[in-house]
């Protein structure tokens, strides 16, 4: 079982690490849309859905990292005032929605994914670029699972604490 969480932890930290890469070519991306505007009065085409893209890969795929670190955005006011069983049941609780909601996700992106690609869907944006899109779907039911995978991996160690047996992560 350790083994099992511990490769989660590995997948959403890589996973974050090589996405986290994706700020490099979008700064470059929106720096020259900019210089090509502002000095040329030559936007590209792709300037505005290549950073989309980017950005949006960026964000979907470091949700699991974010969740593993334990750095998404949380009100800890009340559970701050609560004892430490209640925060692990509220905990639990918390991990439970996430893997509903990523359930959810991870079915309904894997639709939406499929028939884009079968459609072979293009963006509707009103541009000569008009890029394939259907390939940028599929970030969304993979992003699911990944966080889905770490939130599960939560559920887990916050179990074991309400059963009395610490995990390496506490």
């Amino acid at each position: 079982m350790r083994r099992i969480l511990e490769v989660i932890d590995k997948i959403s930290y890589w996973s974050g690490k090589i996405v986290s890469f994706l700020i490099i070519p979008l700064t470059l991306v929106i720096c020259y849309s900019i210089v090509m505007r502002k000095f040329f009065s030559k936007a590209p085409d792709w300037g505005f859905e290549v950073p989309i893209f980017l950005f949006g890969i960026g964000i979907m795929v470091a949700g699991a990292e974010v969740l593993r670190v334990n750095e998404h955005i949380s009100v800890d006011v009340i559970p701050r005032l609560l004892s430490a069983k209640a925060q692990v049941a509220l905990k639990i609780f918390s991990a439970s929605i996430i893997i509903i909601v990523c359930l959810f996700m991870a079915g309904q992106g894997y639709k939406l994914a499929l028939s884009s690609t079968l459609i072979n869907e293009h963006s509707s944006h009103q541009s000569s670029f008009n890029p394939p899109i259907w390939w940028y779907k599929w970030f969304i039911p993979l992003s699911a699972v990944l966080v889905l995978l770490q939130a599960i991996r939560h559920l887990v160690d916050e179990i074991l604490v309400l059963l009395g047996k610490e995990t390496e992560n506490k």
